[in-house]
């Protein structure tokens, strides 16, 4: 079950510019809001009661009080320590364990059979969504699949030009607002292929043209932490999608005959 927090990343890009500042300012300090005052956080903020109150039943709480209530049980109030490693691991757990929240066995189970009927997979991605792409090619590959993938615009809208109803897109995009990744699932859905989408938000552009959408947790409320992997909660929805996959008899085998080549390979 999706948690507050949750909800907030994904109806984000529903809310306006004052209650995105309210949603930022929650999601990077959480665990200092359990016990704050309406009034002292529209102050901190810089907004008026009444936007935070708007911001409130937006996202699923009919008030102030309901949303500090459900923060509180959404809010895993993380160890203060200077040891890196723990924090890193504390930073996976948290986004593995809300893109787990966030995700639908019924949603994955059919993005699995589309990609099993689909005559050719195209997994669209650009900068580290397409190293993402390329980790998915090389996944289904291997199961005997056949898939490309497309890094830049041009080569994106070329793919596209040529998609049938037989074909599927895989897009990737945390934020669901990537121009070239929009424009090219628009031309595939023009093509009537079918697109399944990668994101972290609801209601983007993306998820409008979207058949289907997997739900990934955001990073952005660790980022002013460093350097931190961007692709974790998409790798975890890649990792599902495999498992499931290898589920099925004939994309079993194929990846254990893959495995034996390989294995023949390094004797030789």
């Amino acid at each position: 079950m999706s948690s507050i927090l949750d909800q907030i990343q994904l109806n984000y890009q529903t809310l306006s510019k004052t209650e995105k500042k309210v949603a930022d300012y929650v999601l990077t300090y959480n665990e200092e809001l359990l016990n704050i005052h309406i009034k002292e956080l529209a102050h901190q903020i810089d907004v008026s009661v009444a936007t935070i109150t708007r911001f409130c039943r937006k996202i699923g709480a009919s008030s102030f009080v309901e949303f500090k209530i459900l923060l509180r049980d959404a809010v895993k109030v993380q160890e203060v320590t200077e040891d890196v490693i723990n924090s890193v691991h504390q930073f996976y757990e948290s986004v593995i364990n809300s893109t787990n929240s966030l995700s639908n066995l019924s949603i994955f189970q059919r993005a699995c059979q589309w990609i099993l009927e689909a005559k050719r997979i195209h997994a669209y991605g650009l900068g580290s969504s397409g190293l993402s792409a390329e980790e998915l090619k090389l996944r289904l590959s291997r199961m005997g699949l056949t898939i490309d993938t497309h890094k830049d615009s041009h080569a994106m809208i070329i793919a596209s030009s040529f998609l049938t109803e037989e074909d599927l897109v895989i897009a990737i995009s945390s934020s669901g607002q990537t121009k070239e990744i929009i424009d090219a699932s628009e031309l595939a859905k023009r093509k009537n292929a079918k697109v399944i989408s990668i994101s972290n938000y609801s209601e983007t552009p993306l998820a409008n043209l979207s058949d289907l959408m997997l739900y990934t947790a955001s990073i952005k409320p660790y980022l002013a932490q460093g350097f931190l992997n961007s692709q974790l909660s998409i790798l975890y929805v890649l990792d599902v999608l495999s498992i499931l996959l290898t589920n099925h008899q004939d994309t079993m085998k194929t990846y254990q005959h893959t495995l034996h080549a390989l294995d023949e390979y390094k004797k030789i």
